[in-house]
């Protein structure tokens, strides 16, 4: 257990490769990286997130790789660093970012899918444009790794790629509950949250709730990461905020417009840094300062009323 503030300094590095997805979002997490002015990082995800487009408008951040960066592009001032090269990326799909990580989390060196036969991905213009991430593909003897290899299967004869495993420095990610030993549970939609845990070197992880061993203990099918597997472990309420998390409190569909969290400006990205990145000390603060600013009542209509009940509840138990 400790601070968002500790599990940063001591875990995430200047020139790292981060991992956060499209799911249990970590703003807690994102918000410290960016007080603590940690520069060129590179985003890896499936599908990465407004809370990607803050670390690159405060130059967090300045390369991605990623399946999908529509989340992004609404903002901007970001649209404007992607054309004239502040920040480079290389474009595959949620797929196969998916699989790539889940190779690095199982330890191979590439893996084979087949979703960019036939397709423009194939084509010398997608992966390696002026603003690809080749630098990143270069080998000890200074030549160029390819984005992927086209082979012929040993087995058919046929077509097949080979994409090279995804292995980031650090994770970031929020979840409903963990205990104190770092075991994490996660529930609903999951995306590539999984294998972009496994993969990485080391794990920070926000907890809604932290539970005795004994909880997670009952319901361990629950379980998305073993604690050996976790660097640090925070207690947050709200950790997600303002995206959502499932049985808890819903996306806060208000805040871009009553903040300009949307980051469609240089002058509304940067008011917005400062006062609710640079303006709190922790994520604790910038609750209590959104309880302050917009009422308590705004925060709470955000959770979650109508639990789901299973219809017939699994029966646990072997003897």
């Amino acid at each position: 257990m400790m601070t968002a503030h500790e599990a940063v300094e001591r875990f995430v590095n200047d020139g790292d490769t981060i991992y956060s997805g499209f799911n249990m979002i970590s703003f807690a997490l994102t918000n410290e990286i960016i007080r603590q002015g940690i520069k060129g990082l590179k985003a890896v995800a499936g599908s990465v997130t407004p809370n990607v487009t803050m670390m690159s408008i405060d130059g967090n951040v300045n390369r991605i790789e990623t399946g999908y960066l529509s989340g992004t592009l609404r903002s901007k001032p970001f649209q404007e660093m992607m054309r004239d090269g502040r920040v480079k990326w290389n474009d595959y799909t949620n797929m196969t970012i998916t699989l790539r990580l889940m190779a690095g989390g199982l330890g191979m060196p590439f893996i084979c899918a087949n979703s960019f036969l036939g397709t423009d991905y194939l084509l010398e213009e997608t992966m390696n444009h002026s603003r690809s991430l080749e630098e990143d593909r270069k080998r000890e003897d200074g030549s160029i790794a390819p984005p992927y290899a086209v082979i012929d299967s040993p087995f058919d004869g046929r077509k097949a790629l080979l994409y090279p495993a995804l292995k980031p420095d650090v994770a970031i990610v929020h979840c409903q509950r963990a205990d104190e030993e770092g075991n994490v549970q996660v529930w609903g939609p999951q995306a590539d949250t999984k294998w972009g845990l496994w993969s990485s070197k080391n794990v920070l992880v926000t907890a809604e709730e932290i539970v005795p061993r004994s909880v997670i203990s009952t319901e361990p099918h629950f379980t998305i990461v073993p604690g050996f597997k976790v660097s640090a472990v925070i207690h947050e309420p709200w950790g997600s905020h303002p995206s959502g998390l499932n049985g808890y409190y819903r996306a806060d569909r208000e805040w871009a417009g009553l903040t300009g969290a949307g980051m469609t400006t240089w002058n509304g990205a940067r008011e917005y840094l400062d006062e609710w990145v640079y303006g709190t000390k922790d994520h604790a603060d910038y609750i209590a300062k959104y309880k302050d600013r917009f009422g308590e009542d705004l925060l709470d209509n955000l959770r979650v009323k109508d639990t789901m009940v299973p219809e017939q509840p699994a029966r646990y138990g072997w003897r």
